[in-house]
């Protein structure tokens, strides 16, 4: 039976046009082998946000009857917020019937559709192969036949922009902005996919040379579902990467606050500890202008406070190379400097003289070194902790471990410092080979 989720949903947003009053119906088919789930998606501030979620029927059967909460863009399909590919947008104002048949990589408009939508379908159609090879990482083209690709479809933006006439004033001064926006997203996206082969500056089109960032750096972004994503492409185009441009460099390349505090809040969602955190939000916070700019903020703040400095540290208890379990209280009484790493982490093995020095240097004095490997293959790991003879005490915690998930440990290295008395001094601390390490234990293991 089909799965429908109803939705009434009422909050104004500034930034779109009036509150639609009417249901709109979404109805379509799929391959329920292929697609299991089917997601609708809003447009918030650039990014994407569910509202909903369908299960195709044993006949790949799926529908939505939702009240659109603003006039605009909406996504549907089998992708995510955060990895949109299988997610299709269409225009909502409320009233009108959308049927389509879903693939993973398409979609096709079938029976009735708005003319909006209709519209969308077509430029879409038109857009296909270029979309594709714009945001579709690995090598199914080349600059070499991308670039002319890029200038041959520039000259038809005028004609298509202009045969639009849907009757909706609305939408007809927005579809220009579509096509070039998504024209302009697709050929900028295309520089930044993995690619067998990568252009020189001499080797760009006309497009890329004469591209001026600041005619997408608006307002406008924000109706996108790319928006986010695409503002950090047009702020690497902006900035010569070479000369590895300062992250105040990065926002002040952005003109409108706004679009400011949305870059902002891009890293400060990748922050790893509350010290980060406090440190970039008191710099950057004037820019959180939206209500849900600010809520976004203190989500994060939420998230992290139990890595801020003095709060007890997470309880751990892992087995040594002997079997043995070590756990947290064990060493209470001294500095604890936690060294998260793997056997198959290059950076990690290029801090193991800095870990060992520090070892020696740090042997009389009430700091203990734990390394915690989240290596899954632990014989393997015991094999190396034998053959390299480690400093410090080595524990094996393996993947997917209750420490990575208390401090939100995404990469490695990373290292934790916790005083004497079990608390937390840094949920990520400067790395051995960094000469403010030594600092901070010196400092501690004096208190």
């Amino acid at each position: 039976m089909i799965r429908k989720t109803i939705l009434l949903l009422t909050t104004f947003v500034s930034s779109v046009v009036v509150l639609a009053q009417q249901p709109s119906n979404v109805t379509g088919t799929t391959d329920p082998i292929k697609v299991k789930r089917v997601g609708l998606f809003k447009v918030l501030n650039g990014r994407l946000k569910e509202i909903a979620t369908a299960i195709p029927d044993a006949a790949g059967r799926f529908g939505f009857r939702f009240t659109p909460e603003y006039e605009g863009l909406y996504s549907i399909g089998s992708g995510t917020a955060q990895n949109q590919q299988g997610l299709f947008r269409f225009y909502f104002k409320g009233s009108e019937e959308l049927n389509l048949k879903l693939t993973p990589s398409e979609y096709e408009l079938i029976g009735n559709n708005s003319p909006e939508n209709e519209a969308l379908y077509h430029w879409d159609k038109l857009s296909k192969s270029f979309h594709d090879k714009g945001t579709t990482p690995g090598g199914m083209s080349t600059y070499v036949d991308f670039f002319p690709e890029v200038e041959q479809f520039k000259g038809k933006l005028d004609g298509i922009k202009k045969a639009v006439k849907t009757g909706n004033t609305n939408f007809d001064k927005f579809f220009p902005e579509i096509v070039d926006y998504d024209f302009a997203y697709y050929a900028i996206s295309y520089l930044y996919m993995p690619r067998t082969a990568h252009p020189s500056k001499e080797e760009m089109s006309d497009y890329y040379t004469q591209f001026n960032a600041d005619r997408f750096l608006t307002t406008e972004l924000l109706k996108f579902p790319y928006g986010d994503r695409f503002m950090s492409n047009m702020v690497y185009r902006k900035l010569d990467l070479a000369t590895k441009p300062t992250f105040d460099q990065q926002v002040a390349a952005i003109g409108p606050d706004v679009l400011k505090g949305q870059y902002v809040l891009q890293r400060l969602e990748g922050a790893r500890s509350y010290s980060d955190f406090h440190e970039m939000n008191n710099s950057y916070r004037k820019y959180f202008t939206l209500p849900e700019q600010i809520e976004r903020a203190k989500i994060v703040e939420a998230k992290l406070v139990e890595t801020k400095t003095g709060v007890p540290a997470f309880q751990f208890s892992y087995p040594n190379i002997s079997g043995q379990k070590v756990s947290l209280a064990d060493l209470k009484g001294k500095v604890v400097l936690i060294d998260m790493w793997a056997t198959w982490c290059g950076p990690c093995r290029a801090e193991e003289p800095h870990w060992e020095k520090l070892n020696e240097e740090f042997k009389n004095k009430s700091v203990a070194f734990v390394g915690v490997s989240v290596d899954q293959d632990k014989p393997k790991w015991e094999a190396y902790v034998k053959e390299k003879n480690l400093k410090g005490i080595q524990l094996h915690a393996g993947s997917g471990n209750t420490l990575s998930d208390a401090y939100k440990v995404n990469s490695i290295p990373r290292y934790i410092l916790i005083d004497k008395s079990g608390n937390l001094i840094s949920a990520d601390s400067p790395r051995p080979s960094d000469p403010k390490l030594k600092a901070l234990l010196e400092e501690w293991s004096k208190k």
